[in-house]
């Protein structure tokens, strides 16, 4: 987990200095896009400096992020259904996840979209789920919403929580880097039980 959190730290950094730039939109644009099917870095790192740099209303950047997300998670939909013997197996072999892909079939079966909703708001690797869901042929529409309101909820809230504590944020996340991320994941897993209720 320490590696995993002085990476975070050091794309920060790194991201501070160039999230001003007039074209820093394009390039978050293009990474949530790909994060979604393929970059192991989550797109969380760049929204916090571009955050800070205050050039963009919460809301806006949070919804700008978010479409750009879905859009990747379209593309690697169909990447699973129609391109998965040529592009999606190679994808999830680079995350050694070709173990896991009977565990994604089962999780599928049974609780369908609950798992989509967990993926994309929680650490687990989204991308492997877009791939998994088209590979699968789930249901599109089922998709396309678990994905909106998941991603949706992910960006926007984390923009919000930027916009609300500035700096602070950086250093909460910093000294409770592991905390944070159980937490958010145990908050959604509730409102996904609380759903089935």
């Amino acid at each position: 987990m320490e590696k995993i959190k002085k990476l975070v730290f050091n794309l920060i950094t790194f991201t501070v200095n160039k999230a001003d730039n007039k074209n820093s939109t394009k390039f978050l644009a293009a990474f949530s896009f790909l994060e979604s099917i393929i970059i192991p870095i989550p797109t969380d790192i760049f929204i916090i400096p571009m955050m800070l740099t205050k050039r963009y209303s919460w809301l806006y950047l949070g919804i700008f992020v978010t479409t750009f997300s879905i859009l990747g998670g379209i593309t690697g939909y169909i990447i699973g259904m129609y391109f998965w013997d040529v592009i999606g197996v190679k994808i999830v072999s680079f995350y050694d996840g070709q173990e896991n892909i009977n565990y994604i079939k089962s999780l599928f079966s049974k609780y369908g979209w609950v798992v989509i909703l967990i993926a994309g708001f929680s650490p687990i690797p989204y991308k492997i789920f877009t791939l998994g869901s088209g590979m699968l042929g789930y249901n599109f529409l089922f998709f396309l919403i678990c994905s909106v309101v998941s991603r949706g909820l992910r960006f926007i809230s984390l923009s919000f929580l930027v916009h609300k504590y500035g700096e602070k944020s950086i250093k909460l996340l910093n000294n409770h880097f592991s905390k944070f991320t159980a937490l958010i994941s145990i908050i959604f897993l509730i409102i996904v039980i609380l759903l089935f209720l």
